[in-house]
């Protein structure tokens, strides 16, 4: 039994399934963004780690992506940032977060992603107003795994709640057992629509509240 206080969302893989450079370069340039999947979202995963952690800029990504392809440096850095202006979000998901601030205290949002992430998607998305905290890795350094969870430490005092009062919802697995191990309540994240029936459930049940 539990009270609960709080939720964590994830972005990548729950409130959002886009991904850089598709919306623009997947058609246009497919070669170009054939070769980004495979050498830099497939096999070079300490890469992505480190832009993830702050320690490599989008800039330096796409001088990499434009030294090994034939796309010009200047055009494939429009490109990245119109690509992440226009990637979507999940509207019902969205639409659901918002009804629940009338349900629980604080609602955050955690992510392992890139400079682009604070620099472009808080603003577009207004992710700032939906959300009491955003918590970026590459603003901090680490990623959700890195020193047993630290990033979600900075997370919780920022909304100024105890782990066991709350909730993440994640699509990682790992991610998930790591945040039950530190004592928090984790829910797997497949699809809305099991998630939206679990958490109407949970909130309805009288061991679970909000206040």
């Amino acid at each position: 039994m539990f009270n609960l206080h709080s939720l964590l969302f994830d972005f990548d893989g729950v409130l959002c399934y886009d991904r850089f450079y598709r919306a623009t370069l997947e058609k246009t340039y497919p070669e170009v963004y054939v070769w980004i999947q495979e050498n830099i979202f497939g096999d070079r995963e300490e890469l992505v780690e480190q832009w993830m952690r702050g320690k490599i800029s989008s800039a330096e990504i796409n001088h990499i992506i434009a030294k090994n392809t034939a796309i010009n440096g200047t055009l494939l850095e429009r490109l990245f940032v119109k690509s992440v202006r226009l990637m979507k979000i999940n509207k019902e998901l969205r639409n659901y977060i918002a009804g629940l601030k009338k349900r629980v205290k604080k609602i955050g949002l955690i992510t392992d992603n890139m400079d682009v992430f604070s620099k472009i998607t808080v603003k577009n998305h207004s992710l700032n107003k939906l959300f009491d905290v955003v918590i970026n890795s590459a603003d901090y350094g680490y990623l959700k795994k890195d020193q047993k969870g630290k990033l979600f430490d900075i997370a919780l005092a920022k909304m100024g709640k105890e782990i066991n009062n709350t909730l993440l919802i994640d699509d990682s697995l790992k991610v998930t057992n790591l945040y039950q191990d530190k004592g928090g309540k984790a829910f797997l994240y497949q699809n809305f629509q099991d998630f939206r029936w679990f958490l109407n459930n949970a909130l309805q049940e009288p061991y679970i509240t909000t206040s």
